[in-house]
């Protein structure tokens, strides 16, 4: 069979699709931007034509559910029949996939609610999108996933197959072939990790690491950026912010606190220490949550300094994307493109997935200057938006992946131009803390969790240079 791309391949999506005819199975462990949508459906399109492939399922976050659907209307050279599970659809809205090449298009949070509509889809191709969402194997999609470990064709496509450790590897392979490395979890980590440090609980190093990486070699494909593509540059830019008298008394008194309970081992587990960092961030981005709930506007810090930017972008004819975590900055820093009559985008976990879609076309078609606001948690995962060659990031999550997928929404496969990247980071704050981890390519949580006391000394420092 001679196989007639729609649109032209780069050398590692033929590979890919070659890869994948032969063994069934594989893994696209490519850096974000790399085309590993179009690697899918050109295969997903090959095995159809070859006579044994009727039914897709792709199972990706809810963000990226759109861009499979204008993914498969760009680059599948023959017809076909695609739908997108929603949550008020039945079993008998399902039934009119016979003798068409058909696709389910499914959210990770809706699959497994949906366990009948599946099931008689009957999928013989499975694909896990951003797979590194089934990392965690207690978790209820990753159960649900792992009932299509013997379906004919599956493949899990993902820039950060290992966002804090090798055990995210573990859930994934199984879905993907659990002959690999077998469906005991407690196995897997006697055989490849060494724990260590608080109750035992913390990974300190790995064992046998050339027998897992030659596992995973077998069965998945690697590559980055710079092996496939030729890409403009990226620059990374650090813009100071400096809090007000009383916001920075305020972020000095709760940084103190926890240092002393840090200190005294009164605070340890992953949770709280989690819920303290993130309020110390909270104050840097100029907004905090009371007991009681309440929302306060404690800073206008950043919001002033990332309003400046967009200003000089703008009077410019730019296309800015601005990242954030918390909601609230979100919506402050739309506000003000709303204010400034400049076309405002937004996508966040509160935005429905039909106005996110249309959002993104909108701001990638959009001429003149505009803005996209994104949560980066919502917005950093499978969309495009190389319209943009400016991207500011007015706060951000411990998370490298989180980190990673952001950047790679503008800089992939279609960018022309240099991209800038600019933080807007508090000095000697969490924020610059964060960034640093980012820029060493480590999760700043798993750091602390492995060693809190090592994070109470350098809090200790921090303090005592101010005094």
């Amino acid at each position: 069979m001679r196989y007639r791309f729609k649109t032209k391949p780069y050398r590692h999506q033929i590979v890919a699709l070659k890869r994948l005819l032969r063994q069934r199975h594989l893994g696209l462990l490519w850096e974000p931007g790399t085309g590993k949508t179009k690697a899918i459906i050109d295969a997903a399109c090959a095995l159809h034509l070859s006579g044994g492939l009727q039914r897709v399922l792709v199972v990706c976050p809810l963000s990226v559910v759109g861009v499979w659907e204008e993914e498969f209307e760009k680059h599948a050279p023959i017809s076909y029949t695609l739908n997108i599970l929603s949550r008020t659809d039945t079993p008998d809205d399902w039934t009119t996939w016979d003798n068409h090449f058909s696709i389910m298009i499914a959210n990770y949070d809706l699959v497994w609610r949906r366990p009948q509509i599946v099931e008689r889809f009957q999928p013989q191709m499975v694909v896990a999108d951003e797979s590194h969402r089934i990392k965690k194997p207690s978790a209820r999609r990753s159960r649900y996933m792992r009932r299509f470990k013997d379906v004919p064709y599956r493949a899990i496509l993902t820039g950060t197959p290992t966002p804090k450790s090798f055990i995210d590897l573990y859930s994934q392979w199984v879905f993907l072939n659990a002959k690999q490395f077998g469906t005991n979890f407690s196995a897997f980590k006697r055989r490849y990790v060494i724990f260590g440090g608080y109750l035992n609980k913390q990974v300190k190093g790995y064992t046998n690491v050339p027998e897992l990486k030659a596992k995973i070699k077998e069965d998945a494909y690697v590559r980055r950026k710079d092996q496939c593509l030729d890409l403009p540059d990226q620059t990374f830019q650090r813009v100071p912010v400096v809090l007000e008298p009383e916001a920075m008394q305020a972020y000095m008194k709760m940084e103190y606190e926890l240092f002393l309970e840090l200190k005294n081992g009164e605070v340890s587990d992953a949770k709280n220490i989690a819920v303290k960092v993130m309020r110390l961030q909270q104050i840097t981005g100029g907004w905090i949550t009371s007991d009681e709930g309440n929302l306060h506007m404690i800073s206008q810090a950043k919001l002033r300094a990332c309003q400046e930017r967009l200003e000089d972008l703008w009077d410019d004819d730019e296309r800015v994307v601005c990242f954030a975590r918390f909601r609230a900055e979100v919506q402050a820093v739309a506000d003000f493109g709303i204010r400034s009559r400049i076309p405002t985008y937004v996508l966040s976990g509160a935005v429905r997935r039909e106005e996110r879609d249309a959002a993104r076309r909108r701001f990638q078609t959009e001429v003149g200057p505009s803005l996209f606001v994104a949560q980066i948690q919502t917005g950093g995962l499978g969309i495009t938006l190389h319209s943009s060659a400016e991207v500011i990031f007015y706060s951000v999550t411990y998370a490298l992946d989180d980190y990673i997928q952001a950047c790679d929404r503008v800089h992939r496969i279609g960018q022309t131009r240099n991209v800038r990247y600019q933080h807007l980071v508090v000095p000697s704050s969490v924020d610059a803390d964060i960034y640093a981890n980012l820029q060493g390519k480590k999760n700043m949580m798993a750091e602390i969790m492995g060693d809190p006391q090592k994070f109470a000394k350098h809090l200790q420092g921090r303090i005592e240079k101010r005094v």
